[in-house]
């Protein structure tokens, strides 16, 4: 596993359930399995709808969406900084759940996403299953908890050290995505999110 280059993603979303709720942001962090950051890529998205369920939460306002991209303007850039990569999520199947459901409804068919999850590896070395919890009992730091960018930088420093620690940990695929092409710009998309 030397040469394995980590793609930990975190989305915030306008509810829990990927059938009636949308991401409204994304972030991806790619580290290598020595703890050497490979890159981050990271925006907000449309979700085209004004409902944004809980902002008390994810703290997005509707304000910052207006002129963001949608799901299907922002699939190509995603899925080729992901290309080659293993996914890694913290409870992967809400995070898998709604990328797949995005990328339904945007018109480009199914995809197969698989994710290393953290929190059954942490859950079998006896640590907490909360994220913030979790990176406290690892002495990672957590700056913008419920913010896609500082909960994918956690997750990065969270899956290195378990990593060290597991014996055996599950061997998840690299992501090979489908042929799509990337946003018109020619490059990833990293926007900055505004301070509150």
């Amino acid at each position: 596993m030397t040469d394995t280059v980590f793609a930990c993603f975190d989305v915030e979303t306008t509810r829990l359930d990927p059938a009636s709720g949308h991401v409204i942001e994304i972030a991806v962090v790619r580290i290598a399995t020595n703890g050497r950051s490979e890159g981050e890529w990271s925006t907000l998205v449309n979700p085209g709808t004004e409902d944004l369920g809980r902002v008390d939460i994810h703290g997005i306002q509707l304000s910052w969406l207006a002129g963001a991209p949608t799901f299907g303007e922002i699939a190509g850039d995603l899925a080729t900084f992901m290309s080659g990569c293993v996914p890694v999520a913290h409870n992967a199947s809400f995070d898998c759940g709604f990328l797949r459901a995005e990328w339904e409804r945007a018109g480009l068919g199914r995809i197969d996403l698989e994710a290393l999850d953290t929190l059954p590896l942490a859950k079998n070395l006896g640590l907490p299953g909360r994220l913030a919890d979790l990176t406290t009992a690892l002495g990672i730091p957590l700056n913008g908890a419920h913010m896609a960018l500082g909960d994918s930088r956690a997750l990065a420093g969270v899956l290195i050290a378990l990593l060290a620690r597991a014996d055996n940990p599950v061997h998840t695929p690299p992501f090979d995505p489908p042929l799509l092409t990337p946003a018109a710009s020619g490059r990833f998309a990293h926007r900055s999110i505004p301070a509150p």
